[in-house]
């Protein structure tokens, strides 16, 4: 059991936040993005120690003339849901990553992630064996307290930021842990928003890791794109000796696949994967 949490310091001031689809901002948009992501709350779960005035909703709303309006709305959504997460006081659920807390909320986390569905309401047996050892359950005075077991503190903090914005810092260096944790709890719009950003990046010294998330998660655009990946480029990845050799024994049934549409390759390209 969980008796009390430990009072950390922010974790998060060095944070920044980019807009989701991969669409250019503007240098407005830019730091008030990065602003929102620096306003995380972190600390003791039992207290609300947070000094920003209190002003939760979208202020000053304005609508430029060349912007769809379904755009703005849910911009102004996105920026209402970041506020959450500096609500201690209404927050119900912490996710406890490493040596930090993070007070979340359930509606928040129920409707963005199927696992998380299933912990909050109490259909464990629902998850895999590897889903529920991934995650330990408790509760405290009233608020469920959820410890992540896999994911470290930076990756899962964009992954909250994401739930609550749709938006993250993705980049080269942890957008397969982004893509790993979409599968892990089931986050179906972050594995489409992590596999399109990292689907430009296959090269020969990732396309085996990559190919293993998308066949663990199921992710059916980075495996048809690491498959296409594999047939322009099969001689130089089975030249890769060891790492081929050892992925082959520890995925054949991948390496099977791979050879066979190596040798299909029309077939591949007229095949339509769901």
């Amino acid at each position: 059991m969980l008796s009390s949490s430990p009072n950390l310091d922010n974790g998060n001031d060095n944070s920044n936040s980019t807009q989701g689809k991969r669409q250019v901002l503007s240098t407005a948009e830019l730091e008030g993005a990065a602003k929102l992501s620096e306003r995380f709350v972190y600390g003791n779960h039992t207290k609300s120690n947070w000094q920003d005035p209190q002003e939760y909703a979208t202020s000053g709303y304005s609508r430029k003339d060349d912007s769809h309006p379904d755009m703005i709305f849910l911009e102004h959504l996105s920026n209402d849901l970041a506020q959450l997460l500096h609500r201690r006081d209404i927050s119900d659920c912490c996710l406890k990553v490493q040596d930090i807390y993070m007070s979340v909320h359930r509606c928040i986390l129920g409707a963005r992630s199927n696992v998380f569905a299933n912990v909050i309401s109490n259909n464990m047996n629902r998850l895999n064996g590897d889903q529920r050892k991934q995650l330990e359950i408790n509760e405290q005075n009233g608020q469920l307290i959820i410890t992540i077991n896999k994911t470290d503190k930076d990756t899962m903090r964009q992954v909250v930021l994401f739930m609550y914005t749709a938006k993250c810092d993705i980049n080269k260096h942890n957008a397969l842990e982004l893509l790993n944790a979409a599968g892990r709890y089931d986050i179906k719009s972050l594995k489409v928003y992590s596999g399109s950003f990292i689907a430009e990046y296959i090269e020969l010294s990732n396309v085996l890791t990559l190919l293993k998330s998308a066949y663990d998660y199921d992710n059916a655009f980075v495996r048809q794109k690491c498959i296409e990946f594999f047939i322009d480029n099969a001689k130089e990845v089975m030249a890769m000796k060891e790492p081929w050799e050892m992925f082959a024994a520890d995925r054949p049934n991948i390496i099977a696949e791979l050879l066979y549409w190596n040798v299909n390759k029309a077939e591949f390209h007229e095949k339509k994967f769901q």
